[in-house]
């Protein structure tokens, strides 16, 4: 299946050795200085990190070549980058589904599991884990096919354990998934830093326009309550 065809059915695909072993390493430096200089917390987020200076070969990440090229593949070329972006330090997450909750919910002004005008919801996250997950369950899980229904009743989802899906990115790997897809990270802190670096690109249409505004909105609010 191409990369399309398989977002489109099972929600997700892993594509592997995006980043070397070394870009790898240069990215987890450069969080962990700022980690470290900015004294933050584990358990901790960095929101709309691309707007910090010393986190910029973190940031460039949203415009490597290959992702781009999948990416472009994926939207038959129509599409941008639509302003979600965080850095996760060792979270630990519940089953959610990545769309727009609580009071950014009103944003979404049309139902994303249904058609407007011809169009429907086509946003996916870039994840990057930077440290390697090939031997371990603290990566993503997801449920496949669950970003074809809305099954998600806050946080009382009910998950049949044969449902889950466990991925295990190697090194410089990247998953793409929809982002309406059922999914959790590590469900408890592990010893080791544990880093996520995520990114959010939609289809050019009022689905995208939707979520960009709300998310904007949040992580704006997000940072005017964190000191770092």
């Amino acid at each position: 299946m191409t990369y399309k065809e398989e977002l489109q059915t099972r929600g997700f695909f892993i594509v592997k050795n995006v980043f070397s072993n070394n870009e790898i390493k240069e990215f987890k430096n450069e969080i962990m200085n700022y980690v470290r200089t900015k004294k933050i917390l584990r358990d901790s987020s960095i929101p709309d990190f691309i707007k910090r200076p010393e986190l910029k070969k973190v940031s460039d990440i949203k415009d490597n070549k290959k992702i781009n090229e999948i990416l472009s593949e994926i939207f038959d070329k129509n599409y941008r980058f639509c302003s979600h972006n965080d850095i996760g330090i060792n979270r630990a997450t519940k089953w959610h589904k990545d769309k727009l909750n609580n009071i950014y919910e009103k944003y979404e002004t049309h139902d994303i599991w249904s058609e407007f005008e011809g169009e429907t919801h086509e946003i996916v996250k870039v994840l990057i884990y930077l440290q390697d997950h090939s031997n371990d369950n603290d990566g993503l899980k997801v449920i496949p096919y669950s970003h074809l229904e809305r099954c998600m009743y806050k946080e009382k989802l009910i998950v049949n354990t044969e449902d889950i899906h466990q991925l295990r990115p190697g090194l410089g790997d990247i998953i793409i998934f929809d982002q309406r897809i059922t999914h959790r990270g590590a469900d408890k802190q592990i010893p080791r830093e544990r880093i996520l670096v995520s990114f959010g690109f939609g289809k050019n249409n009022i689905f995208t326009d939707n979520f960009e505004k709300g998310t904007i909105i949040r992580q704006n609010e997000q940072n005017e309550k964190i000191k770092f």
